[in-house]
Order: structure tokens, then C-alpha cells, then sequence
């Protein structure tokens, strides 16, 4: 009685098994076959042929086993290949945003990370791959659009504006630091009306603001955008 015990025990446990893969992935041919096996099992063991009956049954547990190894490697690759393409579009999205000069260190680091979710997606390392897709998305958490910084500054009137070098140089969208007056008369000395007295500022003079920092600048100051100040 012991070989009807075992075979049936057997045959129990794996048409259960694959009645519950084909509620998961009803198409793969370790499964197809692992079900074909368990119905070979099945009539051996019916038939009385009891070794049989517990090989097929051996067999149809390994192609169970090879069928949940494909399906989690086929659920791990969509699942990679999903976060990749959000990678991607996310990178572009930042690039619209013109990341690569406003934030160039974590636009560097998220193509690099986009590169290699594409090297290990087609070496089917599949976790590695998503990943290193969401560690790209990740570094582009910091990218935000930002007006860039203005690289010129026309001079109004003393009166109201009191523009002079001193309160140019204290605007926080030039320097936000008075005593930075110094390097707005370097790079204007010339254009100045008396270039040795950096106080007389004409009305209508276009004040050039350099960047010390490495930080982009472009156009005209517009006192209505919103800037974030300088060494944001």
C-alpha cells in the first residue's frame, strides 16, 4: 500500500499545483507539459502502474517548478521594462527642463544609471536593471524648472530705484550680497561714464552680471519673474 499512498499524495499535490500556475500564467510550456504530466500520473496511477505513476508525478514537479521560475522572470522583466521606460521619460522630461546645465551632476548621474538598466535588461538581469532605473529616477528628484538667473541688468533712475552698484549687487537674483558690488564694477568699469567713480550709474546703461559660481545666467533682469536667489 505504500507506493498507492505515495503516488496519490503526489498526484494530489501537483494537480493542485498546476491548477493554481494556470490561474497565474496560462501559457508557458513548462506548465502545459507539468499539466500533461500530472494526467499521465493520473492514469497510471488508475492503471495500477505505481512507479509510473510517481515518475510523471517526479516530472511534473520539476516542469511546475521551471514554470514558476519563467513566470516570475517574465513578471521581474515587464516589471524592469516598466521602469525603465518611466526612467527614459523622465530624463527627457528633465531635459526639456534644461537639467544638463541646471542640474548637470544629476542629469550625469541618471543617464548613467539609464545606461546600465539598458545593459543589464538585455543580460536579462532583470532586478538589477529596475534598479537601476528607479536610482535614475531617483537622482532626477532634484530637477525642477527654474528661470536662469539674469545676465544683464538695465539702470533705472536713483529715484525711487536707487540703482547704484551696491543695491544691483544686493538683489538676491544678482548676488544677494552688497559687498559683491566689486565684481559688478570689475567687469562694468568701462562702460561707465567715469569709469574710475563705479557710483555714477546712467540711467538706461546696461549693468553686465558675471557668474562667479558656475551659475547659469541669461537675458535681462525682469524685476517681475521669480528667481531663486543666487547660491540656491
Amino acid at each position: 500500500m505504500k507506493k498507492p499512498v505515495i503516488a496519490l499524495a503526489l498526484l494530489v499535490y501537483f494537480a493542485a499545483s498546476g491548477a493554481f500556475a494556470a490561474t497565474s500564467y496560462d501559457n508557458n510550456e513548462y506548465q502545459r507539459k507539468s499539466r500533461a504530466l500530472s494526467a499521465a500520473a493520473e492514469r497510471a496511477f488508475d492503471e495500477g502502474d505505481y512507479d509510473a505513476a510517481a515518475r510523471y508525478a517526479r516530472e511534473s514537479e520539476e516542469n511546475a517548478r521551471l514554470s514558476a521560475a519563467f513566470i516570475e522572470k517574465m513578471l521581474a522583466k515587464a516589471s524592469a521594462d516598466k521602469a525603465i521606460k518611466d526612467a527614459k521619460a523622465k530624463l527627457e522630461w528633465a531635459r526639456d527642463l534644461n537639467a544638463e546645465k541646471n542640474f548637470p551632476n544629476a542629469f550625469a548621474e541618471a543617464e548613467g544609471h539609464v545606461s546600465d538598466a539598458d545593459s543589464g535588461f538585455a543580460a536579462e538581469s532583470y532586478a538589477a536593471a529596475e534598479n537601476d532605473a528607479l536610482l535614475a529616477i531617483e537622482a532626477l528628484s532634484v530637477v525642477r524648472e527654474i528661470i536662469p538667473l539674469p545676465a544683464f541688468y538695465t539702470v533705472d533712475s536713483w529715484d525711487p530705484d536707487r540703482d547704484c552698484l551696491w543695491n544691483i549687487a544686493k538683489n538676491p537674483a544678482v548676488y544677494g550680497n552688497p559687498f559683491m558690488w566689486e565684481k559688478l564694477y570689475e567687469a562694468n568699469r568701462k562702460k561707465l561714464k567715469r569709469p574710475d567713480n563705479p557710483h555714477l550709474l546712467m540711467p538706461g546703461m546696461i549693468v553686465t552680471i558675471p557668474s562667479i559660481k558656475g551659475e547659469l545666467r541669461e537675458g535681462m533682469y525682469d524685476p517681475k519673474a521669480k528667481y531663486e536667489p543666487f547660491g540656491k
